[in-house]
């Protein structure tokens, strides 16, 4: 099994909307230096016959997938960069049949007494499938177990998923309010992870308190010299460590971190 990285950005993207930073700003002048939202793909090959899994459907999920080739969606909550591109398989876009939708049961419910998405689920375009806390789905080529995680001002519970292929374990925790002992164990068990990455400190935005995830500097304090190859994802776009050339960027790689790119691939 493979997972590609289909993009690694917090929800707003880059560009982000009202900001005329450099970053956004040069996004908005050069459509090849925007960045899209975090989301992986579960696959074998490049080949049609593969399988294909989608964990997140974010609002560039146009860009990110052909719809044709998914067998399933794995969604791990309500926030906009998550969930809102399923809404680019309903009848106004793909319109999709009884398309395998992983979801807690919490999910389920605000899917479906909420409009557009209820639409979804009325008009056949997705079919519901439970998945919560510590249950495991049988894919082509592995497993995928659901974990529960802390996150707040969400509709929904939200879920990291431990992928297992056939030699190795990937754990995708993408937006989370802080570590736990659990999500950490986990973290630590895996032999690659895709972790939360949104912040490099506290100081980086006034509204910090409002909008709390584990800053890239605490995460790697936290897991320094553990075997797991750790690679962060979900990146503001105030965030330094999104660009190539800052200090923040190299203080990462020379403490054997890395940051999820758009087409990085990992063979499990």
């Amino acid at each position: 099994m493979k997972i590609e990285v289909l993009g690694s950005t917090q929800d707003g993207g880059v560009p982000h909307l009202e900001c005329g930073c450099d970053v956004c700003e040069a996004a908005r002048e050069n459509p090849e230096e925007a960045k899209r939202n975090a989301s992986i793909l579960l696959k074998d090959s490049e080949e049609e016959d593969s399988f294909r899994y989608l964990v997140d459907a974010t609002p560039d999920v146009r860009y990110q997938v052909k719809a044709d080739y998914l067998d399933g969606v794995f969604i791990s909550h309500g926030h906009l960069g998550h969930i809102t591109g399923l809404l680019q398989f309903g009848e106004e876009g793909a319109n999709k049949t009884d398309l395998p939708l992983y979801v807690s049961d919490k999910t389920e419910d605000y899917i479906r007494k909420n409009d557009p998405f209820r639409l979804l689920v009325d008009k056949g375009n997705v079919e519901i499938m439970s998945f919560n806390d510590e249950d495991e789905v049988d894919i082509q080529g592995g497993r995928i177990e659901a974990f529960e995680a802390r996150h707040n001002r969400v509709n929904t519970d939200t879920l990291s998923f431990m992928i297992h292929g056939e030699e190795k374990k990937l754990f995708y925790i993408a937006d989370i309010h802080e570590w736990t002992e659990k999500t950490l164990n986990l973290m630590q068990q895996a032999d690659i992870a895709i972790v939360d990455g949104t912040f490099w400190s506290e100081e980086e935005i006034e509204r910090y308190e409002e909008v709390p995830h584990p800053v890239m500097k605490e995460t790697m304090h936290l897991a320094e010299g553990w075997d797991t190859d750790i690679y962060f994802t979900h990146i503001n776009h105030t965030n330094p460590a999104l660009r190539k050339d800052t200090d923040e960027r190299q203080e990462i790689q020379e403490r054997g971190f890395g940051v999820a790119e758009q087409g990085m691939e990992f063979e499990l």
